[in-house]
């Protein structure tokens, strides 16, 4: 799962006010490092793309847009995309849409044209879902929570945040690393291995979170507490990847900056000699890889510079619990 945004690339194929230190030295999780193949069903059907059919602007016609989100066709559920070309294809004199754009709902009425290969068509490209690696960033045992990614998962094509249906994290196993270089960040390779452990609940700019389902993330390793902003400072640091699939391992960073930012709160810079060897820097799918500063939780990898891919950025942990809480999950 890529996304592009100048030179930065993300690393990936919840009612209270922020905490307080005080608090954040009493909120304790398990960092956990570990890799998960990630399954995204989205709400509903969104416009990724428009298209004619045989010289047909049926989408310009009827008002329908890109990025538009296709809830109900018919009166419904538009659930996915095989569905919606049926409907279409039962109904050639015309179907109904509810659309949700921005705040608002709409109806749209658009007529189907035959396209060559024989069947009705709406000139539409829709998106059910996407796939991806990632990394888990800790686990909350007292309330069966994880967090992962510590950005969102957004549309390919779209950029946009993906609304969730459903989702799942899964087991997977890594079969690759392709190094990173400079103007080409490199990846996780792997494949999904068996069957979910998490279900994902939350889709936010800050990451995805949910509960666990299995015991998958039973952990030898003591929970630490999570760190507030104020405690964060630059210097040395490491991080926990499990992107060569031997389980979390640690690697040296330093943090160079804290910033304001939500997901962008670290700059950081792989400093671990191992990692550079194996990895080229950050790759794709290292992405929710936890921060460790003086014994506490400080963070998430996020995104990978692409021009010099030794350094990125992290999401501080702070505000990752604070979106947690706030679902209230």
């Amino acid at each position: 799962m890529k996304k592009f945004s100048l030179n930065i690339l993300l690393c990936f194929t919840l009612s209270m006010c922020l905490f307080e230190s005080a608090y954040a030295d009493e909120m304790k999780v398990i960092p956990m490092g570990k890799a998960v193949g990630i399954r995204l069903y989205t709400d509903g059907l969104l416009v990724v793309g428009t298209t004619d059919v045989n010289g047909i602007s049926i989408a310009a016609d009827s008002g329908i847009k890109v990025n538009d989100r296709i809830k109900e066709i018919n009166g419904q559920d538009a659930a996915t995309s095989e569905r919606f070309s049926q409907i279409i294809n039962e109904n050639p004199d015309g179907v109904t849409l509810e659309i949700e754009r921005g705040n608002k709902e709409i109806l749209i009425h658009a007529v189907p044209a035959l396209a060559e290969d024989n069947v009705y068509r709406l000139g539409l490209w829709v998106r059910d879902s996407t796939a991806g690696i990632g990394t888990v960033t800790y686990y909350d045992p007292s309330t069966g929570t994880f967090a992962a990614l510590g950005h969102s998962i957004n549309d390919v094509d779209t950029g946009n945040i993906l609304s969730v249906k459903s989702g799942n994290i899964l087991n997977c196993d890594i079969l690759s690393v392709t190094k990173s270089k400079r103007g080409a960040p490199g990846e996780i390779n792997g494949a999904f291995n068996g069957g979910a452990v998490g279900d994902i609940l939350i889709n936010s700019n800050i990451g995805i979170f949910g509960k666990v389902t299995s015991n998958a993330f039973a952990d030898t390793r003591s929970s630490l507490p999570v760190a507030a902003r104020a405690q964060v400072h630059e210097g040395d640091a490491y991080i926990l990847s499990d992107a060569f699939g031997n389980g979390a391992e640690k690697y040296s960073v330093k943090i160079n900056k804290i910033t304001d930012d939500d997901d962008k709160g670290l700059v950081i810079e792989i400093t671990d000699e191992k990692l550079l060897e194996l990895s080229g820097g950050i790759v794709q799918g290292m992405s929710g890889s936890p921060i460790i500063q003086d014994d506490k939780l400080v963070g998430a990898v996020t995104h990978v510079l692409v021009n010099n891919p030794k350094r990125g950025y992290g999401a501080l942990a702070e505000k990752m619990v604070d979106t947690q809480i706030k679902a209230q999950m």
